[in-house]
């Protein structure tokens, strides 16, 4: 049998790990993205995709993955949901805005799409904060009521 607390704290965790990832690419990885030269980007952009996926991937699936099994343990919780629907929207933005721009950038250089691509990210950025502060305060509001995950 699944336990939701311990399900609950890897998704915590996973969450938290992204939030972290999410603010440095936004932050520092992207607006780095203008300061390598033309000629050598198509090379970088090939390298930051393919070494990024390898980080991200795995923590984006298992943090979807475990979204989803909160979800099945306890679908009338109404934080539990909400939980689900923002990781789905993150999901959908991933592949459906952020992806097809690192599509186009991975054939050339063009400043107006690194820009798009930074504009955009705020969304997923602050989508993913939001989740981690609903989690935290979840997290921390158990404790205080001094109830482990009886919702």
């Amino acid at each position: 049998m699944l336990n939701f607390t311990l399900c609950f704290e890897m998704h915590w965790i996973f969450c938290s790990m992204m939030v972290v990832l999410i603010w440095m690419i936004q932050i520092l990885h992207y607006p780095s993205f203008f300061y390598v030269e033309e000629a050598r980007f198509l090379n970088f952009h090939k390298f930051h995709t393919n070494r990024i996926s390898w980080i991200v991937a795995p923590i984006m699936c298992i943090e979807f993955f475990s979204a989803i099994v909160l979800f099945v343990l306890q679908s009338d919780v109404f934080w539990v949901f909400l939980n689900l629907v923002l990781t789905i929207l993150i999901w959908i933005f991933t592949f459906f805005v952020s992806v097809p721009i690192h599509n186009l950038l991975s054939s050339k250089k063009e400043d107006r799409r690194i820009q798009k691509l930074i504009r955009t990210n705020w969304i997923r950025t602050v989508l993913w904060s939001f989740r981690f502060l609903l989690l935290t305060y979840v997290y921390f509001s158990s404790f205080l009521d001094r109830k482990v995950f009886i919702f």
